[in-house]
């Protein structure tokens, strides 16, 4: 029976030989029909090593069906020595997206970059994207570009969360972002979901 996603929210702490160890001290062996993995570290930002990233790729390319692996609010490293990632994550062209950073890594050099072509574009806004208050304003203009890319192209966006980010709405109808950023109207968002400050009105 196909997985569609394994989500794992501020549950990742490691690995017990080849299977994911999870912070209640469980292990999660590897599982043969997963098509996606989300790994999301809420407010801990875990700090992810190439050797980390690796292991999750070999842990997920061993379902036939894996085909992307979500990092949300992970700190990663620059990039990854090519040489020890996977041939096999190669020839199937997987997906390593960071939906923090609006970026995928690029198998063949192992260096992040940007979206480039429709169906990365496409794959990307499948899952959920979000401008945290507490990125740079390059991240935030990333994150925006890839949003107005996908409008352009028709492309559906899943969802967008605007983290303690959202400052206000001008006469136009763009939003206005706390680092003084504009998001325009993006006309194929299918959900927005807006954290404000506790007590704000």
């Amino acid at each position: 029976i196909p997985i569609s996603a394994l989500c794992l929210i501020s549950s990742f702490r490691g690995f017990d030989g080849k299977d994911i160890r999870l912070e209640s001290g469980l292990s999660l062996s590897s599982l043969s029909s997963v098509e996606k993995i989300s790994i999301n570290e809420g407010r801990q930002e875990h700090e992810f090593t190439e050797e980390e990233l690796i292991r999750l790729i070999n842990y997920g390319i061993k379902s036939p069906r894996f085909k992307a692996l979500w990092l949300h609010n992970c700190k990663l490293p620059s990039s990854i020595q090519p040489d020890i990632i996977p041939e096999e994550a190669r020839s199937r062209n997987i997906k390593v997206i960071s939906s923090r950073n609006a970026c995928y890594l690029v198998l063949i050099s192992g260096k992040w970059s940007k979206p480039d072509d429709i169906q990365t574009i496409t794959e990307m806004c499948s899952g959920g994207l979000a401008i945290n208050r507490d990125t740079s304003e390059s991240v935030q203009s990333s994150v925006i570009e890839l949003l107005v890319e996908a409008s352009n192209h028709d492309i559906p966006i899943y969802r967008v969360t605007l983290a303690l980010s959202f400052s206000k709405i001008d006469e136009d109808g763009n939003i206005i972002l706390s680092s003084g950023i504009s998001l325009p109207i993006i006309t194929s968002i299918e959900r927005m979901k807006i954290h404000t400050k506790k007590g704000r009105k």
